[in-house]
C-alpha cells in the first residue's frame, strides 16, 4: 500500500470514529422529538374529548365552565387544572347553579384510561328555584378513575374529614361531619352491566339525630350492595334512563347494611326497583338492638312497655335474629320493611312515605 492509499484509510477511520461518537446523540433527538410529537397528538386528543364531553353535558342542558384550564405534564404524563370550575343547568333535583374551587387530573403516558383525581373545595350548589343550597368541604379528597369503553371500570374515592351543611329557606337546615368516607365501584366481574358498591363512614355525625336519639357517640356505616344494569345509570340518572332501567327490571341488591351508634345499632339487606312512577319499591329484611331504649327516649318505654313493643315487633319479624344473623347477638328482628306504592310499611303498619326519583 502507497503512502496516499494510507492516508485515505486513515481519514475514513477517523470518519467511521467521528460517525460513532454523533449516532447516539442523533437517535437520542430523533427519539426526544419522536416522544415530543406523540405527547402533544395526545395533548390534542385529550382536549378535544374534554371538549366532546362539555359539549355533550350542555345537550343534555348541564352547562360546564373551567375559564382557568391548563395541559400539561410533559413528558412522562398529562396534567389537567380547572381553576374555579362552575356549573348552571338540570340535576336530579332540579335547576341548579354549582361551583368548585380546584381539581387536578393526572394519568400517565402509557395508561391514560386510568385518571388520578386531587379536588380543592369547597363545592357548593343551589338550588335555582327555592335558593335551597349545600356546601361540601374536606380536609382531602383523592379519587381514582378506570375508564373502560366509555364507561367506569372502576372508581375509588377516599375523602379525609367530610362536612356537608344543607340550608333551606323554609327550614333550619342540616349539618353531616365524618372523620372519613370511602367509596369503591367496580364492574361486577360475573354480571354483565352490573356495578358493586361498597361504602364506609368513620365516625360520623348528625347533631339533628344526636338531639333525636339523645346521644353524641359517632356513626360508624357499612353499605356493601350491587346494582343491577348500572351501565345504564352510568352517564346520569335522567327520568328516560331511569325508565330504561326499570323496563330492565334494574335493582339494588342490598348484600349488607351495619349501622352503629353508640348503644343502637342496624343491620338490613334486601332488594329495591322502582315502580312505574319511578318510585322505590321492594322489600328490606333489617334487625336492630338496642330498640328498647330508643323507645324511652320518646316515652314509651316505662313500666316494661318499651320491651313489650320491641317483643311484639320481634315476633312479627319471626322472633330473635341471633340465629339467623351471625356477629349479631342480641338483636332484634323487625318486621320486612316494605316499598309499595309510594309508602313504607313495617309489616302491617304505614310508618312513612316516599317521592318519585327523578
Amino acid at each position: 500500500m502507497n503512502q496516499s492509499e494510507q492516508v485515505d484509510s486513515s481519514l475514513a477511520g477517523v470518519r467511521r470514529s467521528r460517525w460513532g461518537l454523533y449516532l447516539p446523540v442523533v437517535l437520542l433527538a430523533l427519539l426526544v422529538a419522536g416522544w415530543s410529537v406523540f405527547w402533544f397528538s395526545a395533548r390534542a386528543r385529550a382536549l378535544e374529548t374534554v371538549e366532546l364531553w362539555l359539549a355533550r353535558e350542555a345537550a343534555e342542558g348541564r352547562r360546564w365552565s373551567c375559564p382557568q384550564r391548563s395541559v400539561g405534564g410533559f413528558p412522562f404524563r398529562f396534567e389537567l387544572r380547572c381553576e374555579n370550575a362552575t356549573f348552571t343547568g338540570e340535576t336530579n333535583i332540579g335547576p341548579a347553579t354549582g361551583e368548585l374551587k380546584r381539581f387536578l387530573a393526572v394519568s400517565q403516558v402509557y395508561r391514560p384510561q386510568h385518571v388520578i383525581l386531587e379536588v380543592e373545595g369547597p363545592l357548593v350548589a343551589r338550588s335555582t328555584v327555592n335558593d335551597a343550597g349545600l356546601t361540601l368541604d374536606w380536609r382531602r379528597f383523592d379519587a381514582s378513575v378506570v375508564i373502560a369503553d366509555d364507561l367506569p371500570e372502576r372508581i375509588a374515592v377516599s375523602i379525609a374529614e367530610p362536612t356537608l351543611t344543607v340550608s333551606a329557606p323554609d327550614s333550619t337546615g342540616g349539618r353531616f361531619q365524618a372523620e372519613a368516607m370511602e367509596f369503591h365501584a367496580r364492574r361486577a366481574p360475573e354480571r354483565p352491566g352490573a356495578y358493586d358498591l361498597a361504602l364506609d363512614l368513620r365516625k360520623a355525625s348528625v347533631p339533628e339525630l344526636d338531639a333525636l336519639l339523645a346521644t353524641s357517640d359517632a356513626a360508624d356505616m357499612t353499605l356493601r350492595a350491587t346494582v343491577t344494569d348500572a351501565e345504564i345509570l352510568a352517564r346520569g340518572a335522567t327520568p328516560t334512563r331511569l325508565e330504561a332501567w326499570r323496563e330492565r327490571d334494574g335493582a339494588v341488591e342490598l348484600t349488607r347494611l351495619a349501622l352503629v351508634k353508640g348503644p343502637q345499632s342496624l343491620e338490613a339487606s334486601g332488594r329495591l326497583g322502582i315502580d312505574v312512577l319511578h318510585r322505590p319499591e321492594g322489600t328490606i329484611d333489617a334487625s336492630v338492638a338496642g330498640l328498647e331504649g330508643l323507645l324511652s327516649r320518646f316515652g314509651i318505654g316505662g313500666n316494661g312497655l318499651g320491651g313489650l313493643i320491641a317483643g311484639g315487633l320481634s315476633v312479627l319479624g319471626g322472633g330473635r335474629a341471633d340465629a339467623q344473623a351471625p356477629g349479631a347477638p342480641g338483636m332484634t328482628r323487625l318486621p320486612p320493611i316494605r316499598f309499595a306504592d309510594g309508602r313504607i310499611l313495617l309489616g302491617p303498619f304505614q310508618v312513612g312515605t316516599v317521592a318519585p326519583l327523578r
